[in-house]
């Protein structure tokens, strides 16, 4: 009786089992760096260029001008009817849906570059006496936009290989800083404690974390990963993420 409930136990659990999957790796930090956004990251600025979060240079006078343009586009786009007209002026009926089809691309163009412009605009002028300075506040939707399509990837790679569990490397292999090594401190035998059995004390446990950081530098920044029992995507999440933003923020 016993068995023949043990035999219905495995049978219950074991497609379950088979359809659970490994265990998927990648590194949200790869992915970042992959995102076509971080490429236009400006590190003199802290801002992304190319999007509303840029600062606009020569000030007051480069203002006026980002307004000048941008009254130029409304205009055109007020006209857009008219202009569409023209263009269709003494062309033939079968290739007037060819033009039609390139306008409306045109314009749909200009539309969101004028919506962008206008968005850089008003950012330029919320910090008082900074015209064409944008506030750090400019730059969260370029934020929100990275993480949103990181944590679509992530998705994408648990259903792809039906995981419970993905792991992220990046938790695993922080980005050292060398400006906070102490050397001094990493000279003396303060581990000696832990294999002596002592509780280590806060200093000890401060000698510890500069050791790491000194050897993951030592390594070249972070450690070798060696995947172990977990499915390696990295490469497939970077694949994932180029396909989902292709054709953004060129």
């Amino acid at each position: 009786m016993n068995r023949n409930l043990l035999v219905v136990l495995l049978l219950l659990c074991l497609p379950a089992a088979l359809t659970a999957g490994n265990p998927v790796m990648l590194d949200t930090r790869l992915l970042v760096l992959a995102h076509p956004l971080f490429k236009q990251f400006d590190y003199a600025t802290n801002r992304f260029r190319n999007t509303p979060s840029e600062y606009v240079d020569g000030g007051q006078r480069g203002l006026d001008e980002l307004v000048a343009e941008i009254h130029n586009l409304d205009n055109w786009l007020s006209q857009a009817p008219q202009i569409l007209r023209e263009r269709l002026k003494e062309v033939p009926l079968p290739d007037r849906m060819l033009i039609e089809r390139n306008f409306l691309a045109e314009k749909r163009q200009k539309e969101k570059r004028v919506g962008d412009m206008k968005m850089r605009a008003y950012m330029a002028r919320m910090i008082p006496g900074q015209p064409g300075v944008t506030p750090v506040a400019s730059i969260y939707p370029q934020i929100n936009q990275i993480m949103e399509d990181v944590r679509a990837v992530v998705r994408l790679i648990r259903e792809r290989h039906k995981s419970q569990l993905v792991i992220d490397a990046a938790d695993f292999l922080p980005v050292i800083d060398f400006r906070g090594l102490r050397s001094e401190l990493l000279l003396k035998n303060l581990h000696s404690k832990i294999w002596q059995g002592q509780k280590p004390d806060e200093k000890t446990l401060e000698w510890l974390r500069e050791a790491n950081d000194f050897w993951a530098g030592q390594l070249g920044m972070d450690a070798q990963i060696f995947p172990v029992g977990v499915t390696d995507a990295r490469l497939e999440a970077i694949k994932l993420l180029e396909e989902r933003t292709k054709g953004q923020h060129k």
